[in-house]
């Protein structure tokens, strides 16, 4: 019998694809209640997850854009549209998006810098 890791990852059943949640991030998730993408960028205690939340609402007041790994999939599909990315929505995954999304970004600072310094 083969095993759906996307729908397991869908349902957040897993912490990804082939690689199972640690007790100590299910003790998060179920018995602290963290969401499971804070539980996925190591954030396993009540404390860190409350100081994580004030920084985002921090940087949300200074105006900073939001990382790409605290983007939901709609998100980061409307992120790869508006840089031109092309994909197939339904089968490109959060991950996959992330990493594309940085790769161009990527690309772009350092063609300004390049021109910055050529210009100098």
């Amino acid at each position: 019998m083969a095993c759906n890791f996307e729908q397991l990852l869908k349902n957040n059943r897993v912490k990804a694809i082939g690689i199972p949640w640690s007790n100590e991030e299910l003790n998060a998730i179920y018995k602290l209640s963290i969401p499971t993408d804070y539980v996925r960028q190591g954030i396993l205690t009540k404390e860190d997850y409350e100081k994580e939340r004030k920084n985002e609402k921090k940087s949300e007041k200074r105006g900073d854009g939001k990382l790409l790994i605290k983007m939901t999939k709609e998100e980061l599909i409307s992120k790869a549209k508006e840089i031109g990315l092309e994909f197939d929505e339904a089968l490109t995954g959060r991950t996959d998006l992330m990493h594309e999304i940085s790769v161009c970004v990527k690309k772009d600072d350092e063609k300004s810098t390049f021109k910055a310094k050529k210009n100098n």
